[in-house]
């Protein structure tokens, strides 16, 4: 299978999704920014501070429907942790006066949040690793979002990655070190947040997920045997 290179942003690229028109943007933990192709593909910054704050480095965007972006900025892993819960979530949206702007959702409170999915057009679910949970964040209809705990962990460091099906059912991969654990866990979650099957795969540094287009199969990376898994996802046998 041939490959090419697309974009190269000459930093540390963690994440990245197409909007409507086919523009690439970019979370790229080196330049601490929101980088996006051009018409020539090369990286331009969308974004890479707040009030002057420069991020600690973005790790996870996504796109609504209607072109608001959200990321999390948890900074390098080990940077926002228990003891300094200094990671954060904005969006980049539309404004009372139609211009985009740039606004916190959560700000300088959260434990390496490190990963982001979107159920629906009003609810959002983040991945907090070192508080080893997902929260579940909730648009009102005054574009105010309200947050709670959707699903506590157990065991293992954190969660690394969320996504969600077109049914409504949530994966969460679970990263732990593979010093201490030998296997890989994804657990599948209702929308009620209670698990209804779980995965595994050979090693337990996982760090993300995605989901095949007739999401019959769930693909997982993990890091401590540099691999690409391709799990059959239950919900589809």
């Amino acid at each position: 299978m041939e490959h090419k290179v697309i974009v190269c942003t000459g930093g540390v690229p963690l994440g990245a999704c197409f909007d409507a028109n086919g523009t690439l943007h970019i979370v790229d933990a080196a330049h601490a920014a929101i980088l996006r192709s051009d018409s020539s593909n090369q990286p331009e910054v969308l974004v890479r501070s707040y009030e002057d704050q420069t991020f600690r480095g973005p790790s996870s965007i996504i796109l609504f429907n209607d072109g608001t972006i959200f990321f999390t900025d948890s900074g390098p892993f080990g940077e926002t942790t228990l003891e300094n819960r200094r990671g954060s979530v904005f969006c980049i949206g539309p404004s009372p006066s139609g211009a985009k702007t740039l606004r916190p959702i959560l700000y300088e409170c959260l434990a390496h949040p490190c990963a982001i999915s979107i159920v629906n057009d009003d609810v959002l679910l983040v991945a907090e690793m070192m508080m080893n949970r997902i929260l579940r964040l909730v648009r009102t209809p005054g574009n105010i979002y309200h947050s709670s705990v959707f699903y506590q962990c157990g065991g293992g460091l954190g969660p690394s990655s969320v996504i969600c099906d077109t049914k409504g059912n949530i994966f969460v991969g679970h990263y732990d070190f593979a010093h201490t654990a030998t296997k890989g866990h994804i657990s599948v979650l209702n929308e009620r947040g209670t698990i209804t099957h779980t995965l595994q795969v050979p090693g337990p540094e996982i760090t993300g997920l995605c989901l095949s287009r007739d999401e019959a199969f769930v693909y997982v990376t993990e890091s401590s045997t540099n691999s690409i898994y391709c799990v059959p996802t239950p919900l589809n046998k």
